[in-house]
């Protein structure tokens, strides 16, 4: 399973990756972060996955949540990686 994090390294960015960090210990998420993407490969990968929006999660090349998880995004992603 491949989980990756876009983030524009904002509050809103950081603590999403924050809290599916400390929930999820065990997945290992590749993070594309805005400052790191000086050649556009970022944005054309973010892009390929339809990603309108930061912070996001795509798990196996599909966006999976948009934005801060509340609970019940929390609670679906856990059957999800169980999965």
């Amino acid at each position: 399973m491949k989980v990756e994090f876009f983030s524009a390294e904002c509050r809103l960015c950081n603590a999403a990756l924050e809290l599916l960090s400390r929930t999820f210990p065990h997945l290992s998420i590749e993070v594309h972060r805005q400052s790191e993407c000086v050649d556009g490969s970022c944005c054309r990968l973010a892009e390929s996955y339809g990603v309108r929006a930061v912070p996001a999660l795509v798990v196996d090349g599909r966006v999976v949540l948009v934005g801060r998880p509340t609970p019940s995004d929390l609670e679906s992603l856990a059957r999800l990686f169980a999965a």
